[in-house]
């Protein structure tokens, strides 16, 4: 019996050395400072995706603004110093509802590694704060923040320069920490919580541990009892993982990366059970469709993990 392949390494590597720990948390007064500029003239209220914005005299609404490969906002606003945008500015607008993560897929699909990820504190709402990007085709600094949006569309609010020591940068840190809630109800609580870390990092440390003793077993020539062995052993662990998982009392911030982590462990329990079938019946054709489906379950289980990262869980 042939091996079984081998997995998408971004996600392996989540999967077998996942560490979950809360990321640094600022509180509103070191948002502040982070986010403080000499704004002292007269300012313009801007209106953007459920979020309000004091906007000084000196920056303008502009028609366009140097595209982010992969962010699409919707009922977006760009902002710039002076009316020039190519330098620096501020792009707001809404991301898509529904994604177990707050960055959206299309996004990350064209990110060569995952962002820092840390949770803020800003004037009315925490956000999350995403900077050091590695987006092919992009060379500006870029700082994003989403405010998540229960039930709705979260808001993003990307500041960008020419460079790390662009000199209105501050400026737009200071106009995203001063947001105002604009039709949304209320804000919630973002920072990670230490046992649900640690709850879910022991679930997934210990099904990591097992897949790999059982994986070694399911080398080239294996013979086929021993596959349909290992496999079954290897469904009953991620199925059991799953039901880890779904135990874990989610919070309005990981709800949805939970159920999308529990979808996928079930996915691939069902993957593995499939190859099990295909190695007891001698099946190669079979065999060959099963190991797809544990490659494409797997890298699953591995976007459901940086889903956490990107939630401030990080390795």
């Amino acid at each position: 019996m042939t091996e079984v392949l081998g997995f998408d390494r971004r996600a392996l590597a989540l999967l077998a050395t996942v560490v979950l720990l809360p990321a640094a948390i600022f509180g509103y007064g070191v948002g502040q400072r982070h986010a403080r500029a000499p704004v002292r003239e007269r300012s313009l209220t801007a209106s953007a995706a459920n979020v309000l914005l004091a906007v000084p005299a000196r920056w303008q609404v502009v028609s366009s603004a140097p595209p982010v490969p992969g962010l699409a906002l919707a009922q977006s606003i760009a902002l710039a110093p002076a009316g020039k945008s190519a330098q620096a500015g501020l792009l707001a607008g809404a991301l898509p509802a529904g994604e177990s993560s707050p960055l959206p897929k299309a996004f990350l699909a064209g990110m060569r590694k995952l962002p820092a990820t840390a949770v803020v504190g800003l004037q009315e709402v925490q956000a999350y704060r995403y900077t050091k990007f590695d987006l092919p085709g992009y060379e500006r600094t870029l700082e994003l923040y989403v405010v998540p949006n229960p039930g709705g569309q979260p808001t993003a609010l990307a500041c960008y320069g020419s460079s790390a020591q662009a000199p209105d940068l501050p400026t737009c840190r200071h106009m995203v920490a001063t947001l105002t809630l604009a039709g949304q109800s209320k804000s919630f609580e973002l920072t990670p919580e230490p046992a649900y870390a640690t709850a879910l990092a022991t679930t997934i440390s210990r099904l990591d541990g097992l897949r790999a003793a059982l994986r070694q077993g399911m080398a080239p020539g294996s013979a086929p009892q021993t596959v349909h062995a290992l496999s079954l052993r290897l469904a009953g662990a991620f199925a059991q993982a799953a039901k880890s998982v779904r135990s874990q009392q989610a919070t309005l911030a990981t709800g949805q990366a939970q159920a999308a982590l529990s979808a996928a462990l079930l996915r691939a329990r069902g993957a593995y059970r499939a190859l099990a079938a295909a190695a007891g019946q001698r099946d190669e054709a079979g065999f060959a469709l099963a190991r797809g489906q544990v490659d494409e379950a797997e890298r699953a289980v591995g976007g459901a993990l940086e889903s956490f990262a990107l939630l401030g869980y990080r390795q």
